[in-house]
């Protein structure tokens, strides 16, 4: 049940845990974003002591399904499908394009090669292409109850991978081509 105190000990576990992935942060790789850290910190520590965290999950799910909340209001406030397609209508069309590829090959890998489970797959594309919280959001809204925090890994990882890559191949392929950044 939710009561007043798992609340805190649920904000006071997701403070002491974002504390202390920032002090690592800034003392191991001071140019690396504590989110890393953090995320890495939270899951170790939750396999570690599953028992507590089994403990903070009601009060823990209910706050972030506030702020997801709040998360997605703020974002759809600031945004305008429609200064999209009048000022560039072509970035439309390449998502599109993207998205089916990432769709088709997904598919055909996932469910025709490893005949994984459909709504699996489907989670895996939403946290690979609308990150962790979509994915979180989606499986707690299907009631896929086992699969949030799959969710959430693999929308993490899928955005480590993504940003390295993209810095990767940002500062050696353009820098070798003359590209300026």
């Amino acid at each position: 049940p939710i009561s007043t105190s798992s609340i805190a000990y649920s904000v006071a576990t997701a403070s002491c845990l974002v504390t202390l992935g920032s002090a690592i942060t800034a003392a191991v790789c001071p140019g690396l974003s504590p989110l890393v850290i953090t995320s890495l910190l939270t899951v170790v520590s939750a396999t570690l002591f599953p028992s507590l965290f089994k403990q903070l999950r009601t009060s823990g799910t209910a706050i972030g399904i506030l702020f997801l909340q709040m998360f997605f209001a703020a974002s759809g406030a600031a945004g305008s499908l429609l200064l999209v397609l009048r000022e560039a209508p072509s970035l439309i069309a390449f998502s599109a394009l993207q998205l089916s590829i990432h769709f088709i090959v997904l598919m055909i890998v996932g469910r025709g090669v490893l005949r994984l489970d459909l709504n699996e797959l489907y989670l895996a594309s939403n946290a690979n292409v609308g990150g962790p919280t979509t994915a979180a959001a989606m499986a707690q809204a299907k009631e896929w109850k086992k699969l949030v925090l799959p969710a959430l890994l693999v929308g993490v990882l899928a955005g480590l991978c993504n940003g390295n890559c993209s810095f990767t191949f940002s500062r050696s392929n353009f820098d070798a081509f003359g590209f300026e950044i």
